[in-house]
């Protein structure tokens, strides 16, 4: 089993992963930003119902048999912004100080608020990654997929060919014969009484 400073902290590949994708996360911040300065159109689209028919506020797209809504929101952009630069900041400083639980942790919830079917499963899968790591050091002190796989087989291996404990071995060296059962101590003549002479 690896240190508990190899499990709760973050090698230097970890870090510069880390380091990358929470400056990725702050440039979809400087997005977000232009986004709502400029009141960038937000467009949603969803599933039609029975023969074509569209949720109330979108409308039916032929060249893209999908439901479509077109609306401009600035508070969306800015709680967007506003999350993603925190969570991006998160990130950053967790991994400066190697806590892989913080940079998991804030990864995990920015794969989750950006999407994990779009802009997030990169972050959602390198918070579970990191997790998969700290597992693997913890159960078999190597965080590699290689390294994991051979120590796993070495340990079923081992279990295998064990069986039941051997019973504890005596040294050869030691053949003195065993100690002697102390002898009683000497009667006292303040406290036994003295026998009584057998009658004839």
């Amino acid at each position: 089993m690896a240190p508990r400073e190899a499990i709760l902290g973050l090698d230097d590949l970890e870090r510069k992963l880390s380091v990358t994708l929470a400056l990725i996360a702050l440039g979809f911040g400087i997005f977000f930003v232009v986004q709502w300065a400029t009141n960038a159109t937000i467009v949603k689209t969803a599933k039609p119902l029975a023969h074509h028919a569209c949720p109330t506020g979108y409308h039916y797209l032929a060249s893209s048999a999908l439901c479509q809504q077109i609306s401009h929101n600035r508070g969306a952009w800015l709680l967007q912004c506003i999350v993603v630069v925190v969570l991006g900041l998160a990130i950053l400083y967790t991994a400066w100080r190697k806590k892989r639980a913080g940079v998991a942790t804030f990864a995990l919830l920015l794969g989750l608020f950006l999407g994990v079917a779009g802009l997030g499963v990169v972050f959602f899968f390198f918070g579970a990654w990191l997790m998969l790591r700290a597992y693997r050091l913890q159960k078999y002190g190597d965080a590699t997929w290689k390294g994991s796989n051979r120590v796993a087989r070495e340990m079923a291996q081992a279990r295998r060919s064990g069986g039941a404990p051997r019973p504890a071995t005596v040294d050869a060296s030691s053949t003195e014969a065993p100690p002697r059962a102390a002898a009683p101590p000497a009667p006292s003549k303040r406290y036994t009484p003295k026998k009584q002479p057998r009658r004839r």
